[in-house]
């Protein structure tokens, strides 16, 4: 499966550590690790679409359970390669409405438009379930809102789109894509059936 992100605002994902005059760098070679979408989407399943949890183990994986799926990093989809600037933030004391001292922050964070990444089936999952499982993933991969860090100060505000299977373009079509994709999740196997 393929999926498109557009990007509404820049993103960071930090490495945790500074440099280069920030106290929060990203990774300029790979600034949207597999990792970080697999766990957006992960949280998506599992606190958007209160997907059951042990769904949510079985299309994601657990400790002892590796995932059937992988996921790839997100590249670039335009010419222009990803841009990296600085935000300087402060904290503002609110009995005195000044800069706390010492509160100063500078983080690195991504804009570029266009991303995209791949999920792949590399294990075996039961061919009577295949379909919910990539159902759980376009229905996670369409509820994540966010990226990275600070997702609450607005970064990494994102629409995460399927492209392969392609995602209808029409209003009636995509009413009844969703309606489908809710129906099969409605009627998940129960517990001990999901692999």
């Amino acid at each position: 499966m393929r999926f498109q992100i557009a990007f509404h605002t820049p993103f960071r994902v930090a490495t945790g550590r500074a440099g280069e005059g920030a106290d929060a760098t990203v990774d300029r070679q790979n600034p949207l690790p597999a990792s970080s979408l697999k766990g957006v989407m992960r949280s998506a399943a599992r606190d958007v679409l209160q997907v059951a949890p042990d769904w949510v183990d079985a299309v994601y994986g657990t400790a002892w359970q590796p995932s059937a799926w992988s996921w790839s990093d997100a590249a670039p989809q335009t010419d222009t390669p990803p841009q990296v600037k600085v935000r300087a933030r402060i904290q503002i004391a609110p009995d005195t409405g000044t800069v706390v001292e010492g509160a100063l922050a500078i983080a690195e964070e991504v804009h570029t438009p266009l991303a995209q990444f791949t999920v792949s089936r590399v294990g075996w999952v039961n061919p009577d379930l295949v379909a919910a499982h990539e159902a759980v993933l376009i229905a996670s991969a369409r509820a994540v809102t966010a990226v990275g860090g600070d997702r609450r100060r607005g970064l990494g505000w994102v629409s995460i789109t399927p492209t392969d299977p392609p995602w209808p373009t029409d209003n009636d079509q995509i009413s009844a894509y969703v309606d489908r994709l809710l129906a099969v999740l409605a009627d998940l196997p129960p517990t001990g059936e999901t692999r």
